[in-house]
């Protein structure tokens, strides 16, 4: 299933296949295979930003933090069975996703990473601080 996943997304060389968005080509394998029925039908979402600890199974809760964005990872055993794993969002993980937050959809169904960088967007308040704070002073001053 993993392989067929991967298949739909990067089509064989020589293939007439277009390839498809990896979120698009996992949700349809959930819908289809899942034994899960309050996920299946959501196409595996387990939830947006769900926190650590949320998931049921310890092992599919730990993945969830472990893994690289937009990679498919698994399958993963737990005592419910076993599970395929797709993150498409994670917020507060410098150390495993840099300043990518989230995966895109890009214009030729390939994934896009996408993130905020907290780092220039403090040096952007820093300069309008200090833009500010000098003509505050400079029409006090006359």
């Amino acid at each position: 299933l993993k392989q067929s996943i991967r298949n739909k997304v990067n089509p064989p060389k020589g293939s007439d296949k277009e390839p498809i968005y990896i979120v698009d080509a996992f949700s349809a394998a959930a819908e289809r295979y899942s034994r899960d029925e309050e996920t299946a039908v959501r196409g595996g979402l387990l939830g947006t930003l769900a926190p650590q600890g949320y998931c049921r199974a310890k092992e599919l809760d730990a993945a969830c933090f472990q893994v690289p964005l937009g990679e498919v990872c698994g399958p993963i055993e737990s005592d419910y069975g076993y599970h395929l794993l797709l993150v498409t969002e994670r917020t507060n993980c410098p150390k495993l996703d840099g300043q990518n937050t989230r995966i895109s959809r890009a214009l030729d169904e390939s994934v896009l990473l996408e993130g905020s960088n907290i780092q220039e967007s403090r040096q952007v308040g820093m300069v309008l601080f200090q833009q500010v704070g000098f003509w505050l002073g400079a029409s006090f001053a006359g």
